[in-house]
């Protein structure tokens, strides 16, 4: 997949944020997870590989994010050098 996201997920209602979640998100693959919780927020923080370019990439993951009730951050990674 040509191109590499971080994304930052925030959850404090709707559905439960866990590492395995970002396999519902379609032609992405996680390389990196991380989950924090904290009473009942729970924030994931990801870098993620995916084949559309960064801007369709974010309106899709925020679309993802806003059907379970969550805020998102996305953010492209820089190129590789």
């Amino acid at each position: 997949m040509p191109h590499e996201s971080l994304l930052v997920l925030l959850a404090r209602q709707g559905e439960s944020i866990d590492p395995e979640v970002l396999t519902s998100l379609e032609d992405a693959r996680p390389t990196w997870v991380r989950v924090e919780r904290e009473g009942d927020s729970a924030c994931l923080a990801a870098r993620v590989r995916h084949a559309d370019p960064p801007e369709l990439f974010r309106d899709r993951v925020r679309r993802w994010a806003a059907r379970r009730e969550w805020a998102v951050t996305v953010a492209p990674c820089a190129p590789s050098l």
